[in-house]
């Protein structure tokens, strides 16, 4: 990890990140007016931004989710020996279905969709 990232995933969770509620209850500048910027609806915190924004729920946080189902997607698969590849999680485009095991005609299958559906049926 790179120290400037580190640095900033650290001041996110110390929540020193220059918010607009930062700037009005902590650096004390009563006339900054404390509402997100996005929605105009609630105070501007590093929560809200990161976990309850309205504006930014349909987009940021969606493709904030799929990024992360396809990394979960990429170590499973490599975990189950269907992929062999081993590139960058950022490079990694999952298959639509990947089949895990059969048996007796029940099969378990890794899929994907437009969000990260895991279908595992358990084989006795």
């Amino acid at each position: 990890m790179f120290a400037e990232t580190e640095g900033f995933l650290t001041a996110v969770q110390g929540q020193v990140i220059l918010t607009r509620n930062h700037k009005k209850y902590i650096l004390n500048q009563p006339d900054t007016d404390e509402l997100c910027r996005r929605c105009g609806k609630e105070s501007e915190t590093v929560q809200h931004t990161t976990a309850a924004c309205e504006q930014l729920a349909p987009t940021e946080y969606v493709k904030r989710h799929d990024r992360l189902a396809k990394i979960i997607h990429q170590k499973l698969a490599e975990a189950t020996e269907l992929i062999d590849d081993k590139s960058p999680c950022y490079k990694y485009t999952p298959a639509n279905v990947l089949k895990i095991s059969s048996c007796n005609g029940i099969a378990a299958y890794l899929r994907t969709e437009q969000y990260l559906l895991i279908d595992l049926t358990l084989l006795l």
